[in-house]
């Protein structure tokens, strides 16, 4: 476990990552990923757990040493260039939203810090 108690890491999500685990803020087990085998076993989802807890939503719930493996093969293969589907394109009612979205705890924790170092 991280050595942070369960009420801090519930006040400040961005502690349960570091760089060879996620803390489930649920049964407090720590993993590499929360796989969604894993969050169903809680009965919830990916979205429902980021929501609950105040992760943003493109979140990768997975230690940090894990996500830049990924990113590294990603960028090995060339995904970015396969990916054609450009979700402001495809559906006009995102533009007229103007990036309107709700702020999730962990958003408005990264701004005040970024506030705090100013």
């Amino acid at each position: 476990m991280t050595g942070f108690s369960l009420s801090r890491l519930l006040a400040d999500p961005r502690l349960a990552i570091t760089e060879d685990g996620i803390v489930c803020l649920i049964c407090r087990a720590t993993f590499r990923q929360l796989t969604n085998t894993h969050l169903a076993a809680h009965a919830t989802t990916a979205i429902a757990y980021k929501a609950r807890f105040g992760y943003n939503r493109r979140r990768p719930l997975m230690c940090e040493a894990l996500r830049r493996r990924y990113t590294e093969r990603a960028r090995g293969v060339g995904l970015a260039a396969r990916i054609l589907c450009r979700p402001i394109v495809a559906d006009p009612t995102l533009r007229q939203r103007g990036g309107q979205r709700p702020v999730m705890l962990e958003e408005a924790l990264n701004r005040r810090d970024a506030r705090r170092r100013d």
